[in-house]
């Protein structure tokens, strides 16, 4: 089966598991920095403490299900929604609307302030976990309880390339896949990229459903990117509201003494390593991780 075909098999498994629960989520478009649409899903106790979850690059609020469908639904109110460039968001393809700092925050800034949330715990995953120093770079903290980094450094430290396990000369070609005009080649390293991220017991739902939202970021948007400043080393010092650091010990998205480094210059911050478990514990074992963020939220709440 070609990639393309392969695509519309998983697009195809994508929505028929997406149908179970689309039902319990309530959508909503905010307009974001410079207005662009950004697409918002929420659900839960709707007086509960609020929970904003921000997903990683090529991803998008789909990768929450484990959360949505959860028990975290009953007493806390979930919110994420499709970064810029992502899912149902607006697709900017200009640099200059996705390169500053202050966008990414504004675009976080907005969401909160439109759906109203008050003082919601910052979940950040991998990318998202940039976006979350974007956001206390430019708003501080005064406005949220605490900050979930999850298989994210989020920049706070120095991080000389390469990310990760992978060589600069990988890195060089998997970039040049992903920003190329041939769809072919999108199809392709959208498909390396899930099976990367594949860990035991991932449905063939929710595997479909990251294929898609890999897919859904264009080659023109994964062009803008580049030249992006990920450096948030001046937020460490900002980072006095609770932190907890939620890690897989498989996690090749991260170099071997990415979280070393980190725990060197946050030691006031919970760090929970899920042993056996890559990039996303968030899903691989999501009753230990719904169980720890639910304590978190209560305990940075009070």
């Amino acid at each position: 089966m070609g990639s393309l075909s392969r695509f519309i098999v998983s697009a195809s498994l994508a929505c028929a598991g997406v149908s179970a629960s689309a039902a319990d989520l309530a959508f909503t478009t905010v307009a974001g920095a410079g207005g662009l649409p950004l697409n918002v899903a929420e659900t839960g106790k709707a007086d509960g403490p609020a929970i904003l979850l921000i997903h990683g690059m090529a991803m998008g609020y789909l990768s929450f299900k484990p959360q949505f469908d959860s028990d975290l639904a009953k007493d806390f109110r979930l919110v994420a929604f499709d970064l810029r460039g992502h899912g149902n968001s607006g697709k900017p393809w200009k640099p200059e609307d996705v390169q500053s700092s202050d966008i990414w925050a504004d675009d976080v800034a907005a969401v909160i302030k439109a759906k109203g949330l008050t003082k919601p715990v910052i979940v950040g995953w991998s990318y998202g976990g940039f976006v979350a120093a974007d956001y206390i770079r430019k708003y501080g903290t005064a406005e949220i309880a605490g900050l979930n980094l999850v298989g994210s450094i989020a920049g706070l430290v120095q991080q000389p390339p390469p990310v990760g396990t992978m060589t600069p000369d990988e890195m060089k070609r998997r970039a040049a896949m992903q920003t190329s005009g041939n769809l072919l080649d999108n199809l392709t390293i959208v498909e390396a990229t899930t099976k990367i991220f594949e860990f035991p017991g991932m449905t063939p739902e929710y595997r479909a459903e990251m294929h898609a939202m890999g897919v859904m970021v264009p080659a023109y948007v994964r062009r803008a990117f580049i030249g992006r400043n990920l450096d948030h080393q001046d937020v460490t010092p900002k980072l006095t509201l609770p932190v907890l650091v939620t890690m897989g010990s498989n996690d090749i998205a991260q170099a071997p003494d990415a979280y070393a480094r980190l725990k060197a210059v946050l030691p006031m911050a919970t760090y929970s390593v899920f042993e056996n478990t890559g990039h996303l514990p968030f899903a691989q074992n999501p009753a230990r991780f719904n169980k720890e963020l639910a304590e978190f939220v209560r305990a940075a709440n009070r």
